[in-house]
């Protein structure tokens, strides 16, 4: 069989009798809060609903085939300045390409009423011979989309490039915004405590590889957020910083010290950070002074802090002991 003759076929598996739409791009929803609700970047008339991450789709139907992202509803037709120009004049019982993806069209059952289809998986439509092609065989090619012709003003999304960094559009022109403090969450899509926040793109200290006066080539810099990661800053000549040093951690129950430029026992390193991080033990000792505290971890991260009251936290042995034991850190 062809790959032209699916194509009637998806008409009435996509459109018609409503089974799921294939997903054809790496899933945006991995940028966005929960119930968060966007149309998708590859079609005029599909909506997405974002859960855990995870992309869900809904298809409008007519007499209303288009999804608007400001009202979040399905409707008849939508402004120009959307690229969403679909027409069946002069198109009675055809198909017409959709602008937005290579893989989409609508069918003209009539001049007034488009019905939207996609072809199948590694196909493309071909709206001159009516068919939908092999991709390698198709001149399409998919173009990069603006993210505020898919979001409605004021969703916050999330930035990749930085933990603490995420993306708004205000009056259709993307912003990219930084948080007053802690890091960025996708889930909540609000800024909370670096530690509620599972990112490796950590924002750069102010002169972490030092300054045109004072560089620090071959030098290993705390990432300023973490106890086991740090910063590799490279020679780049003379009164010449890297600007762009490479993040790197130590590995498990081993914290960075920057005395030494090597990852040693955590206990031997103070560090202000969250001292859960990095370890695989569910108790850890705490900084605080005196020795007698003690931190309770999970998936990496504080739970709370709990005191041995007058006796000392033993931490090889998850315990408190009223041996007189002392640390680095506290």
């Amino acid at each position: 069989m062809k790959a032209g003759s699916c194509l009637v076929l998806s008409i009435c598996a996509l459109s018609l009798c409503g089974l799921t739409v294939g997903q054809r791009i790496e899933d945006i929803c991995t940028l966005f809060s929960d119930n968060t609700v966007i149309r998708d970047p590859e079609s005029c008339s599909r909506s997405i609903t974002c859960v855990d991450g995870k992309s869900t789709y809904s298809t409008c139907k007519s007499p209303t085939p288009f999804f608007d992202k400001d009202t979040l509803k399905c409707v008849k037709t939508l402004p120009d300045t959307e690229n969403c120009n679909i027409s069946c004049e002069n198109a009675a019982t055809r198909f017409v390409r959709d602008p937005k993806s290579c893989f989409g069209y609508y069918y003209c059952i009539d001049e007034q009423t488009p019905v939207y289809g996609t072809c199948p998986d590694a196909t493309h439509f071909n709206e001159a011979i009516q068919e939908c092609i092999w991709s390698t065989a198709s001149e399409c090619h998919s173009s990069k989309f603006d993210y505020c012709s898919i979001i409605k003003n004021g969703v916050n999304f999330d930035n990749t490039l930085g933990c603490n960094r995420y993306y708004v559009c205000t009056k259709g022109k993307l912003e990219d915004k930084t948080c007053k403090s802690g890091y960025y969450q996708r889930r909540t899509g609000e800024c909370v405590a670096k530690t509620l926040v599972n990112c490796d793109a950590h924002p750069l200290p102010a002169n972490v590889c030092g300054t045109t006066k004072s560089p620090k080539p071959n030098t290993l810099v705390p990432d300023g957020a973490t106890c086991h990661g740090y910063f590799i800053c490279a020679d780049k000549g003379p009164n010449t910083p890297d600007e762009n040093p490479t993040w790197a951690r130590c590995k498990d129950d081993l914290f960075f010290d920057k005395n030494s430029q090597s990852c040693i026992e955590p206990n031997k390193v103070a560090c202000s950070e969250d001292r859960c991080q990095g370890r695989t033990l569910p108790f850890v000792l705490s900084s605080t002074k005196g020795c007698r505290h003690y931190l309770r971890c999970t998936n990496g991260r504080t739970l709370d802090e709990r005191s041995c009251g007058n006796f000392f936290f033993d931490e090889a042995n998850a315990v408190c002991v009223s041996q007189i034991l002392t640390y680095d850190i506290c």
